[in-house]
């Protein structure tokens, strides 16, 4: 099923610095800054970006937190492999199970495919995928926008002894920043279940309240952004009269086999004013997506609630 095409949410965001950011290149420098923030060559000029692969990063880790909130335990630990000599204790109970996906195997005799990867996975691999599963959700590189490029800042820091606190002698670095500029970035969901759909709605938020900071240093002042939705598009294959996910465009035995979640807001949330793009059919929600998708808020903890506790002998 998710080898098709049925449904799309395409999100275009703009993202304003507020504090200086640093995304660390990762390259070593021979002289200058000891950290400098990562940039490409664009139309012949070195330009300052931030990677799509920190954006996602960040936005999942956020999605994480707000789903242990709402539920303990209810997504994995990606990096957590219990066959590993050196594996760390949990201190958490509800999160002693919570192994990442990607290391799980197959259960109740179930082949090893798509259907049974999406099946067994928790909501954030649901999303943004694991080492079994291409997720759900893509975000790309965001590029300063033409006469809006940032600039360029230098910040001093000092080596921190971890045991008593206070600085090391000698220990002295210095660091290039971002600052100011306005970058653009484009986020996509492909068949979409209505609960992740307002998981993103709910990092768009996040965004624009000024929560979800970017980079290295955030403890110490840099990575507050503001984000901003230009654009907010909803594409189907065939042409709909309300807001409808992976789960109604899905055969029963699909629904089954990926078990998906049968969730329905308490009113329908009407669609207008639909293009047609060859075989897609739009509709723009950009002028009122927080409004006409609030409905939406209330299926990620159903969700949550709904979806088995990982590592339960049924999964």
């Amino acid at each position: 099923m998710l080898r098709k095409w049925l449904c799309q949410a395409d999100v275009t965001v703009r993202l304003h610095p507020i504090d200086p950011i640093l995304i660390k290149s990762g390259y070593a420098t021979l002289d200058g800054p000891d950290m400098v923030p990562v940039s490409t060559l664009r139309d012949g000029k070195k330009t300052y970006f931030f990677p799509g692969s920190s954006l996602k990063g960040v936005l999942r880790s956020h999605f994480e937190r707000i789903a242990r909130t709402l539920r303990p335990g209810s997504v994995c630990l990606p990096y957590y492999d219990p066959k590993r000599e050196d594996k760390f204790e949990i201190p958490v109970p509800e999160e002693q199970e919570s192994y990442g996906c990607g290391f799980r195997k197959p259960s109740d005799g179930r082949k090893d495919s798509s259907a049974t990867a999406y099946h067994e996975s928790c909501a954030a691999c649901r999303l943004f995928g694991s080492l079994r599963f291409a997720g759900r959700f893509s975000i790309g590189d965001a590029y300063p926008l033409p006469g809006q490029e940032p600039k360029a800042g230098q910040r001093n820091g000092v080596g921190i002894d971890r045991f008593t606190g206070g600085t090391v002698h000698g220990v002295l670095f210095d660091l290039m920043v971002v600052e100011g500029g306005v970058f653009e970035t484009a986020i996509r969901v492909i068949n979409f279940e209505l609960w992740q759909l307002a998981a993103v709605n709910f990092l768009l938020h996040d965004l624009r309240d000024e929560i979800i900071a970017l980079g290295s240093g955030r403890s110490r002042g840099l990575g507050r952004v503001k984000g901003e939705v230009e654009r907010y598009v909803l594409s189907y294959i065939r042409p709909q009269t309300h807001v409808v996910g992976l789960t109604e465009l899905a055969t029963e035995q699909e629904q089954q086999h990926y078990r998906l979640h049968q969730w329905q807001p308490p009113q329908p949330i009407s669609l207008t004013n639909g293009q047609t793009r060859g075989l897609r059919h739009e509709y723009d929600l950009t002028t009122n997506w927080m409004d006409s998708l609030r409905p939406l808020d209330a299926s990620v903890e159903a969700f949550l609630q709904w979806h088995l506790p990982l590592g339960a002998p049924n999964r």
